[in-house]
């Protein structure tokens, strides 16, 4: 499943950057973060523990970063199983690229292709989709309120 999400922060590109590039910074912002911990600069592992429709579940996420091109890209790897509730895998290639749309004025775009397994791969896209959309506003809004730039 394909999930592409977007917003805009009213910072220059290189402020934005400076804030992507921090895991601790981005977990912090994440809603449903048990815990994160910085294995080394390129690994983290994340738990995060997240409800959708029915079903409950805690993952641990392994995260890695298998690409930065400062300040305009990053990709991901994220592979995770549940440690708690109901049974199932995910894993996931993120990018996040950032565009200047103007001098302060940064574009976020989010591109996830998401592949879930167990209880949780047969509710479907819809409601799948739905979640998503949810945990990117939460984090949009929690990044923008810790860059000091939330309401604008």
């Amino acid at each position: 499943m394909r999930i592409e999400e977007s917003f805009k922060i009213p910072l220059p590109i290189e402020k934005v950057w400076s804030f992507i590039a921090d895991p601790e910074r981005v977990a912090s912002c994440l809603p449903s973060v048990v815990s994160f911990q910085m294995i080394d600069d390129r690994h983290s592992e994340t738990v995060i523990k997240q409800k959708i429709g029915f079903i409950s579940a805690t993952f641990k996420i392994e995260t890695e970063v298998l690409e930065k091109a400062p300040p305009f890209q990053m990709v991901l790897s994220n592979k995770g199983r549940t440690i708690a509730g109901a049974a199932g895998t995910m894993k996931s290639l993120d990018k996040i690229t950032l565009n200047s749309v103007q001098e302060n004025e940064t574009e976020v775009r989010v591109t996830s292709d998401l592949t879930l397994g167990g209880p949780l791969a047969v509710l479907g896209a819809k409601l799948i989709e739905a979640k998503s959309k949810e945990l990117f506003s939460d984090t949009s809004r929690r990044m923008k309120e810790q860059l000091g730039v939330l309401g604008s």
